[in-house]
């Protein structure tokens, strides 16, 4: 078991077999509609690559950022070359299943195209949809940071020819952008879970 265990991706496979074995039960004992599995599914997803792309959020404001800053010239290199690198890339691919699954989960809980989607039109209360837009909203402001400000001015930041000025500049765009990221972390975690559950 400490071999297997010893790579993070088996104990995360490992994972991802159990949940599925669970699932596999769950649909042998009860019957479930496809549009309602399609549904669950993409929430899984969702929420599974949200908890991802928030907590690289968080870790970037809390450690990261402060790891680089107070390391010296010999530690920030090993930073800049060996987490920031991975992390940046986690954060992307997380953001962009972010978005996807929650277009997928618009769709399939009535939110968006009911009539294409459903037989009727979804009656979904005013404050709830009102709560969730908010939330969908606020989430793609923070993946156009990532992707429009964070993601390029990291490419700068790790290039060892940029021009100083430049960097400086980089640097405080990346910092900005990070910060209002992790500010906007909050209200859309609260949306979303209250448009969902807040009754």
């Amino acid at each position: 078991m400490k071999g297997f265990l010893s790579r993070p991706g088996n104990a995360l496979w490992a994972g991802v077999m159990i949940a599925a074995l669970g699932l596999g039960y769950w649909l042998t004992q009860s019957y479930g509609d496809r549009l309602g599995l399609v549904s669950f599914l993409a929430r899984l997803v969702h929420i599974g690559a949200a908890m991802l792309w928030i907590g690289m959020v968080w870790f970037v404001n809390f450690i990261q950022l402060a790891a680089l800053r107070e390391s010296d010239d010999a530690g920030r290199k090993v930073l800049m070359q060996q987490i920031v690198p991975r992390v940046a890339l986690l954060f992307g691919i997380a953001s962009h299943v972010v978005v996807a699954s929650g277009g997928v989960l618009l769709l399939t809980t009535g939110y968006l195209l009911d009539r294409w989607v459903f037989p009727s039109s979804v009656y979904i209360p005013s404050a709830r949809g009102l709560m969730l837009w908010a939330g969908v909203i606020a989430a793609l402001v923070m993946w156009g940071l990532v992707h429009r400000v964070i993601w390029p001015n990291l490419k700068v930041i790790l290039d060892d020819r940029a021009n100083p000025s430049i960097l400086a500049q980089s640097r405080e765009r990346l910092l900005i952008a990070s910060r209002v990221n992790l500010m906007l972390a909050v209200p859309v975690t609260f949306a979303m879970v209250a448009a969902a559950h807040l009754y």
